[in-house]
């Protein structure tokens, strides 16, 4: 056999071994990875009072996406928000458009240092969810807020490097019976979370944070600081080709932490 044909042979062999080897490797990532796939979005309100308060309405943004409940909405509307003292009354007011989280209580005594009344709710969905280009594809606390692109300065850039913050002005209501000079703080959390392991666990998430502040005993609509990071973590495996769903598969609570400098911090015992 002609030498040169015989090592054209041999490249040809060698590069179909790779190839078939590629796929065998591709195959066996997609199948690990849709195996051990789970997306989860956590919920967490924090109300703080430094004074009493009596007959206290609130309305707090919840995550929307369009006309559909969101898993978020399905499990308060299923009871499944954790954390809600004796006395509380929760539920989901306004439209298709516009929904909000209503709380109500009669009495709410002042919260002790660094111990907010903490609200949770973990939802779990058929992802993989959207955590590179939240603001137009998946979940946000105010879907119709006007963001502003910001320099990530807390941000690890050596593993997050898809990371982008934008910062957002929003409102939240509150209506209460309290001294002149009590203060109240709102803080809402949002985290939409991937895990996943192939060749070792990996994971991917977004955070958006709302805080609005009432000092002084004032009420009504007020306006908050809200932050909304993208592009936490891992993106080693192409998430742009995955279509995120929308049908809830489970919910439950855990009261976790989500790393935002807007973090609600411990719940009530």
């Amino acid at each position: 056999m002609d030498r040169t044909l015989f090592r054209v042979l041999v490249i040809l062999a060698v590069a179909s071994v790779l190839f078939l080897a590629a796929i065998s490797i591709t195959v066996f990532m997609e199948i690990a990875f849709r195996a051990t796939l789970s997306s989860t979005y956590e919920y967490e309100v924090s109300i703080t009072s430094d004074a009493a308060l009596e007959n206290a309405t609130f309305y707090i943004p919840v995550p929307a996406r369009g006309p559909e409940a969101s898993p978020v909405l399905r499990g308060i509307g299923s009871a499944n928000l954790l954390g809600v003292p004796r006395g509380w009354n929760i539920s989901l007011i306004g439209t298709e458009k516009f929904t909000m989280l209503e709380v109500t209580a009669r009495e709410i005594p002042p919260t002790p240092p660094g111990r907010p009344y903490l609200l949770s709710l973990d939802a779990q969905t058929h992802g993989p969810i959207d955590t590179r280009t939240t603001g137009t594809g998946d979940l946000v606390l105010v879907p119709a807020a006007i963001r502003t692109p910001v320099a990530c300065g807390n941000m690890d850039a050596g593993t997050s490097p898809e990371a982008r913050c934008e910062l957002y002005r929003a409102s939240a209501y509150a209506d209460f019976t309290a001294p002149e000079r009590s203060h109240l703080s709102l803080s809402i959390i949002l985290t939409g979370r991937n895990t996943w392991n192939v060749f070792g666990p990996a994971s991917n998430e977004y955070q958006d944070g709302l805080q609005v502040s009432f000092s002084g005993g004032t009420r009504g609509w007020h306006t908050g600081d809200g932050i909304l990071v993208t592009g936490i973590g891992d993106y080693g495996i192409d998430f742009r080709g995955q279509d995120p769903a929308t049908k809830e598969a489970g919910s439950g609570g855990s009261g976790q932490g989500t790393g935002l400098s807007l973090h609600v911090g411990e719940g009530r015992e």
